[in-house]
Formats: structure tokens, C-alpha cells, sequence
């Protein structure tokens, strides 16, 4: 860890509870003098680092997490607390480059920072930066999050490897730097994709299709509500781990034989989900079971916003898993909406 000569905390303010208003001036200056002193070597500071709760796999916070693959979100929490008897007021600039650095080990060697990140720590150091700030009032005993270290803003995507990572942190320019405890976790290559039996089909119902009438075709309200079904005919269960629409789905819709083009925020999620794994929803695996059928629903306004009258052609396809092989075609939807809604 290079120390940093330039200011890279955020001004230090020390309130002690007993101050009260008729303290005179001196008094006060002279408390605060002391505790800037004491904060050059903050031995009372305690800095504590854990993962962050996990959804897939469901995983509580831990110093030792299961193994993350390749293109995961890695976020760790970072709490701080203090063993003075008075109150301990901190400003916390909001900007991980003023707060903390991050070492993290790669089976026993340091990595690197990415070159963004290290320029962002050389402006931080070099001079002040102006950024958000959040108050932080920590009483003796009591624990606060002070932020989180989030991998993809200090290093370029982790490959697999074993990893050790600590976070420090000191509180004034030429203090002693406050060490957190290790975490440690494994980073593994992504699973292979299953490849989707031939025997699962994916059709597209208006989502109230029981209330529609014989004819065709179907009539849509304004918001477009549709269910896919996921018809699962083959001997084979399907493994399931995304859940994102915007990643797991592509839509066609046509008008007068005209593809319609997706609404202009949702082709930045999808092109963003596209582009960063970390990004798609997803969660531990599930499987649609052989011989049965799963139902998913979408709003068709959250991808072309609201639709004109007039006929239309909807066509889906769906993948499962990231990186993942696209099904086949779903049967075709036609559907109208009429001027009256």
C-alpha cells in the first residue's frame, strides 16, 4: 500500500458529549486539538470488512463467501466503530477514492489497481475533490457502514483465483492507516450453459386470455399485458438462473409488417445487461421440470411505451441462463388495439 501524502479523508470534526454551551472557547479548542492528535494514531478506530447479503446463492454477510464467478457483482461492507468514551463525529466524502484503499492479493500477489482507479486515487491524494458528504455519529460500542468496496470501482474484472482483501483507511494526512480484518474468497470460471432440449416450446397469451373472446385476434389493453409460457414437452428439466426480462427475453413486435423499435430506455438496458453480466438479474437455480409448463409475464409498454391502433404480430424468444443459447421462435401473437382504448 503506497502512503499517500496529500489530504485523503474528509475534515475531521470531534464533539465530545460533555462539551457543553457555557465551555469556554479555549477549553473546546484544546479538546479538539487533543483528539486531532489522537486521531494521527487512531488505535481506538475498529474498521470491519464482510461481503455483501447475496441473493444467488442466498447468503448471508460473511468474512469467507462462496466462490463468485467470473463477471459477478463483488461488493464487500465496510463498518467502522470506536472505542472512546465520547461521541466521535465523522464526514464521510461519498467518493471511495478519498475513503479507503483496497489491497486485494491474487494467490499471494498484490493486484494492481485499473488505470481509472489509480488515477482517481492520485487526484485524491494530489488535491481536494469536492463530493457528497454524509455525517457520521459514532457513540462508544456502536458500529456504522461506512461504504461499500465494490471491486469493478478499483480493479479491471477479477479472474479466477484465490483472493484476500483488506481495506484501509486513516483520518488525517500524515496519520498511522487503520488496517480492517481479511476477507477471503474464490473467483471460478463461469459454468458451461446448458444446452435447451428441442421439446421446449415458448408460446405468447394475452395474461387474460381466459376473459377473451373465440375470435381472433386477441385484443390487448393499453399497458399489454402478455404471459409467456415456458412448455416444457421434453424427458429433460431446464435449468433456470436468469430472471431479468430485459436479458432473458427478445421481443419482435411488428405493425403493417414493420419492426417496431424497442422504447429508447429499454434498449439501454438491454444493451447495458448485454455488455456487463453483473448487471442481469438472477437467482440460484430452478428448473421447469419435464412435462410441465412455467408462466412469465411482461408489459409490453415498458419496452415500445404506449402503443397506437392497429394490428400487430408479437414474436419471443427466451435464454436462461448468462451466456446462455437462445430457444427457438415462440408461436406468433397477433393481437389488436382499438382506438376506443
Amino acid at each position: 500500500m503506497k502512503t499517500r501524502t496529500g489530504e485523503i479523508c474528509a475534515i475531521v470534526l470531534l464533539v465530545a458529549a460533555s462539551v457543553r454551551a457555557q465551555d469556554p472557547l479555549e477549553e473546546t479548542i484544546a479538546k479538539n486539538k487533543r483528539m486531532a492528535e489522537a486521531l494521527r494514531h487512531p488505535t481506538f478506530i475498529t474498521l470491519r470488512l464482510e461481503s455483501v447479503r447475496r441473493g444467488a446463492p442466498n447468503e448471508e454477510p460473511s468474512t469467507t463467501p462462496s466462490p463468485y464467478t467470473v463477471g459477478a457483482a463483488i461488493n464487500f461492507q465496510l463498518f467502522i466503530s470506536q472505542s472512546l468514551s465520547e461521541e466521535l463525529v465523522l464526514t464521510n466524502q461519498m467518493w471511495p477514492y478519498l475513503e479507503y484503499r483496497p489491497e486485494l492479493n491474487r494467490d499471494g500477489d498484490i493486484v494492481p489497481y485499473s488505470k481509472k482507479s489509480q488515477e482517481f486515487a492520485d487526484q485524491a491524494e494530489a488535491r481536494p475533490v469536492n463530493s457528497s458528504v454524509m455525517t457520521v455519529h459514532l457513540a462508544r460500542g456502536s458500529e456504522h457502514i461506512w461504504g461499500i468496496v465494490d471491486m469493478d470501482e478499483w480493479y479491471e474484472p477479477l479472474v479466477p483465483g484465490h483472493y484476500q482483501l483488506v481495506a484501509r483507511k486513516r483520518f488525517y494526512p500524515d496519520g498511522e492507516w487503520v488496517e480492517s480484518n481479511p476477507v477471503t474468497f474464490d473467483v471460478i470460471p463461469r459454468r458451461p450453459a446448458a444446452p435447451i432440449p428441442d421439446g421446449l416450446k415458448v408460446r405468447l397469451v394475452p395474461s387474460d386470455s381466459k376473459s377473451q373472446p373465440s375470435t381472433r385476434p386477441y385484443r390487448l389493453g393499453n399497458q399489454g399485458d402478455v404471459d409467456i409460457l415456458l412448455i416444457n414437452k421434453s424427458a429433460q428439466p431446464v435449468r433456470v438462473s436468469v430472471i431479468d426480462v430485459y436479458y432473458g427475453h427478445r421481443l419482435q413486435l411488428f405493425k403493417d409488417g414493420r419492426l417496431i423499435p424497442y422504447r429508447e430506455e429499454a434498449t439501454k438496458l438491454i444493451e447495458s445487461k448485454d455488455t456487463s453480466s453483473r448487471l442481469v438479474d438472477v437467482v440460484s437455480d430452478f428448473f421447469i421440470e419435464p412435462k410441465t409448463t412455467r408462466t412469465e409475464g411482461l408489459r409490453l409498454k415498458d419496452w415500445y411505451g404506449p402503443l397506437p391502433p392497429g394490428r400487430y404480430r408479437l414474436l419471443d424468444r427466451r435464454r436462461f441462463e448468462i451466456d446462455g443459447p437462445w430457444t427457438a421462435d415462440s408461436t406468433e401473437l397477433w393481437f389488436e388495439i382499438s382506438p376506443r382504448q
